[in-house]
């Protein structure tokens, strides 16, 4: 048997605000301080170039290529990283996704997910959330290859759905990212 891939995983968490290039800038500096910490792939949260709610995706919205999707681009070339960028609001021929890039060390694209599950709860008197009502779907899973493991992407609440794990499982996957 071959002995598993050992590498170092940066799981990336941080504060946003409303300026965009504030939170682009951070999210910079933190895979930089990841990379060189030892980090091979590293991951960023859901949401982290814009604060998250229904009501800012339209404010925060952007097309691809654009200021998030180079920021990523750039920042996984300049570290040498497999960079799976967390999400930002994608705007595509008049329609809202919830979107994140992967890019390869080389900063090449190595692939886009759309989230398939969007979260709509209403607990009355406490909580509305309805992404439905402000954002499409995807309608598909989405399979990074690198030279560490094949990952399978996912953001936020598709992890609650365990067929989609179990469909990334079945095809060789050794990690799951979910922002």
């Amino acid at each position: 048997m071959m002995a598993a891939n050992k590498f170092r995983i940066a799981l990336i968490q941080l504060a946003v605000s409303a300026n965009k290039q504030h939170n682009l800038q951070r999210a910079a500096c933190l895979i930089s301080e990841a990379s060189k910490e030892g980090a091979k792939i590293i991951c960023l949260p859901e949401g982290f170039n814009s604060p998250y709610g229904v009501e800012y995706f339209e404010k925060y919205q952007e097309s691809i290529p654009g200021e998030t999707s180079k920021m990523l681009e750039k920042a996984a070339k300049e570290n040498y990283v497999y960079l799976i960028g967390g999400s930002f609001p994608e705007l595509d021929s008049g329609k809202l996704y919830n979107t994140s890039l992967s890019f390869g060390p080389d900063g090449r694209l190595l692939g886009k997910h759309r989230k398939v599950h969007l979260f709509d709860i209403d607990i009355p008197g406490r909580i509305t959330i309805r992404e439905s009502e402000a954002m499409n779907p995807g309608n598909s899973l989405t399979i990074i290859q690198t030279d560490l493991c094949k990952i399978g992407v996912g953001i936020c609440y598709d992890i609650r759905f365990a067929a989609m794990a179990m469909v990334y499982a079945k095809k060789g996957k050794k990690l799951l990212s979910t922002q």
